[in-house]
């Protein structure tokens, strides 16, 4: 069964402009999606219309096998949302503030005592359980927000800039909960995030879309393809002849893009019987980053993230 999908989804606010123009993708079950765009792109209208907050314009949607607009509450009791902005009431203690949140999904006094036990000792809270939260570092706040949207073991987790404002020891927790929760309860993580690398990261299955548009769909290695986006070979030596397709990049480098790993040998066997010299070979592969700008200069928009 699909975790999320839409079809066709096209909204528009005053009815001239579409903030999304007919999307339509769709996420299995356990994946780690990486939803990416500039700012204004529509991320954030899509995730509003999934939690059944906005209604779109036309298409249709599904979670878990749930129609969007049909069952909203049903979707609240599927879904887990923690967005960037996201706050609790800072006059509550930890443990009050999950205890609050988790009544309000209906759940079991003793089943709610074990779930905020559990997730505040996994995000490294469990000494801070009886303090207001107005008393917490902006990265124990974040923290707390992540476990209200976590409390109620949702099966579907809408996450933006998740580790933003966190140390590293701590964004490095949150992140193995994440993965954890993907890999062994099959979770499905909704990752809406600026900070390519981390994507690059956590992700395995992303989504680029700008000005209402899907500009690409798939895993790292689809999407790569799509772009013809090949290894590049990277040979640091000497008196290497540029006759084999190598370019010369300065400093005794020299590259080549590659598509599969046999076409290394023959290479580096022509360098040396010509009279190179070879001191260093390495693969390098496309980053996220430099796939994510191919899709959107592609689309046309030149963007700063």
């Amino acid at each position: 069964m699909s975790a999320i999908k839409i079809e066709n989804l096209i909204k528009s606010y005053d009815g001239k402009t579409n903030a999304l123009n007919n999307i339509s993708f769709d996420i299995p079950k356990g994946e780690i999606f990486g939803f990416l765009g500039p700012n204004g792109s529509g991320k954030t209208t899509a995730v509003r219309i999934l939690n059944g907050i906005l209604s779109a314009t036309s298409g249709q949607g599904e979670i878990l096998g749930k129609p969007i607009e049909e069952n909203n509450h049903e979707l609240h009791r599927l879904c887990g949302v923690m967005t960037e902005g996201a706050s609790c009431y800072e006059n509550l203690t930890a443990g009050q503030n999950l205890a609050f949140f988790g009544r309000m999904h209906g759940m079991e006094e003793n089943l709610l005592r074990q779930r905020t036990n559990s997730i505040l000792k996994k995000l490294e809270l469990s000494s801070v359980k009886d303090k207001k939260v107005k008393t917490f570092s902006t990265g124990m706040k974040k923290r707390i927000s992540l476990a209200i949207a976590l409390i109620h073991n949702p099966q579907v987790l809408f996450l933006d800039e998740p580790t933003s404002g966190l140390d590293p020891e701590n964004a490095l927790n949150v992140t193995r909960l994440i993965k954890e929760l993907a890999e062994e309860n099959e979770v499905t993580i909704f990752l809406c995030t600026h900070q390519l690398k981390y994507a690059e990261d956590i992700c395995t299955l992303y989504g680029f879309i700008d000005k209402g548009n899907i500009l690409g769909f798939g895993t790292f290695n689809e999407l790569a393809a799509k772009k013809n986006a090949g290894l590049k070979l990277k040979i640091r030596g000497k008196n290497i002849s540029e006759e084999l397709g190598l370019s010369h990049e300065g400093e005794g480098v020299y590259t080549k893009t590659i598509f599969e790993d046999k076409e290394v040998s023959p290479l580096l066997q022509s360098i040396l019987a010509k009279g190179g010299e070879i001191y260093e070979a390495v693969q390098e592969k496309w980053t996220l980053e430099q796939l994510y700008f191919s899709y959107i200069k592609a689309g046309g928009s030149e963007v700063t993230l």
